[in-house]
């Protein structure tokens, strides 16, 4: 089932080796209190012009602080 939403739902984008240097950019902000995944979601919605869209509340306040937009569902 997650295998068709995926096919149908969305768009996989690739990830570069600049995008894991900003991630860890994102990271040295300690106060913003960002998990490694989540600097690397936000890192790669920033490279992109997306928009991160999360359930979680630390990436979605740390986004706007970071230049990147989110949407916190």
């Amino acid at each position: 089932m997650f295998n068709r939403l995926s096919i149908d739902s969305f768009t996989i984008l690739m990830v570069s080796g600049l995008q894991f240097r900003t991630a860890a950019r994102f990271a040295d902000h300690y106060t913003l209190g960002l998990r490694a995944a989540d600097a690397l979601h936000l890192a790669i919605c920033s490279d992109y012009g997306a928009t991160l869209c999360t359930l979680d509340r630390r990436p979605s306040e740390a986004g706007p602080a970071l230049g990147v937009k989110t949407l916190l569902l």
